[in-house]
């Protein structure tokens, strides 16, 4: 699959960053920076963080999926051993 457009507008960037979690403060203070080369090391720096964040608590939530599954299945075993 060939990319062709790398372009995101901000208000796609914004929403992007509201569903992962950034307040509406930080959204704005990360679409007005400048985006000269520091900048924008300082934004993937940011998104980075951010894309971290939300990948731990889908691990946290996983890890809560696997321990209920855990006790279904000590419930269904429980019930056909009695």
């Amino acid at each position: 699959m060939k990319v062709t457009n790398t372009s995101i507008t901000d208000k796609e960037l914004a929403e992007v960053l509201s569903q992962a979690g950034m307040d509406e403060n930080q959204i704005k203070a990360f679409l007005s920076e400048c985006c000269g080369k520091d900048c924008c090391a300082e934004k993937v720096r940011i998104l980075r963080n951010a894309r971290r964040t939300l990948l731990d608590s889908i691990h946290k939530e996983q890890a809560l999926l696997d321990r209920l599954d855990y006790v279904i299945w000590c419930t269904e075993h429980k019930e056909s051993e009695g």
